[in-house]
């Protein structure tokens, strides 16, 4: 009985291993089996469960909906088994394997980087793995434990928890007022030029000073995917960037950016941790708190 119960776990983590990977040859790289061994015990899981897992055309691997709901119930469950597993090892306060995440290039060298040394001298027997990309990431498809998320969340699917807001204010170089002057009102805005990110359609700006709210027009000859990108092109002079704190700070204390409209500031930024399925646990529980305690998200980012 024992060791039927040890093989269900093993097939889960097979399971879960090759829906992160959405592929069977993927997973038999990573976990180093071959892959007819992997198929051939997806195959037996399913016909355990009596269930199809996957959807399996010849480009693509796709979980179906009793696939879906496993895989859910199945992180979970691996889950509690680590955890009773460490416990029983004294391992509690040792977690041990790889810890794969994923955030926008700029927060991640500026917010999430800096935290990392850290964590791992903290638990020596983690591994981070961190993805810089300022696209969001497919957390399955890449294997991702934890992603960290600016902005409104799309993705209804993920779970996510609030890590705080990022106050944003208006800023930009003094070779770029010395040129083209500096706004006195909001209202000015439109006849300046504006950094703004190229993923959204951004041709406005909402702003609030105290009980008032106003939105602009905006527009600029430059746009970059990237945040680190908008800020050099605001340090370079190009025009007017309404920016998170933890961005610009670094520019600002080196008098590269000045802060303009000070009354002004835009909505602030929420800030996420998202994963795709189960309860915050584990390694990826233990880096979001470990940024909790060291992070004021609602001010320095």
């Amino acid at each position: 009985m024992w060791r039927l119960e040890l093989d269900r776990i093993d097939a889960m983590r097979l399971f879960v291993r090759v829906a992160d990977s959405g592929s069977f040859s993927r997973a038999a790289i990573d976990l180093e089996l071959g892959q007819p061994t992997v198929s051939r015990r997806i195959q037996d899981l399913e016909s355990a469960l009596g269930a199809t897992l996957f959807q399996r055309t010849t480009r693509s691997l796709s979980l179906t909906e009793a696939g879906q709901r496993f895989y859910r119930r199945a992180v979970d469950i691996l889950a509690d088994y680590e955890a009773a597993e460490a416990e029983a090892r004294g391992l509690e306060h040792e977690p041990v394997g790889l810890l794969r995440l994923s955030c926008a290039a700029s927060m991640g060298r500026m917010v999430i980087g800096p935290q990392v040394p850290e964590f791992l001298d903290l638990y020596p027997h983690v591994r981070v793995d961190l993805m810089l990309d300022d696209n969001y990431t497919d957390l399955v498809g890449e294997g991702i434990d934890l992603a960290f998320r600016m902005g409104v969340l799309q993705d209804s699917s993920l779970m996510a928890k609030k890590l705080g807001e990022a106050p944003r204010a208006l800023w930009a170089a003094p070779s770029y007022l010395a040129r083209a002057g500096t706004p006195a009102h909001p209202r000015e805005l439109p006849d300046h030029l504006a950094l703004t990110f190229r993923q959204v359609a951004q041709t406005e700006w909402r702003l609030q000073s105290g009980p008032e709210t106003l939105s602009v027009a905006v527009d600029g000859r430059f746009k970059a995917s990237s945040g680190e990108m908008l800020l050099q092109g605001a340090v370079a002079g190009l025009g007017i960037l309404l920016g998170p704190n933890w961005l610009v700070r670094e520019a600002a204390r080196r008098g590269e950016l000045v802060r303009i409209l000070p009354d002004w500031s835009g909505d602030p930024t929420p800030l996420h941790a998202v994963w795709s399925a189960g309860k915050l646990r584990g390694k990826a529980k233990l880096f979001v708190d470990h940024l909790e305690s060291r992070v004021d998200f609602s001010t320095n980012c």
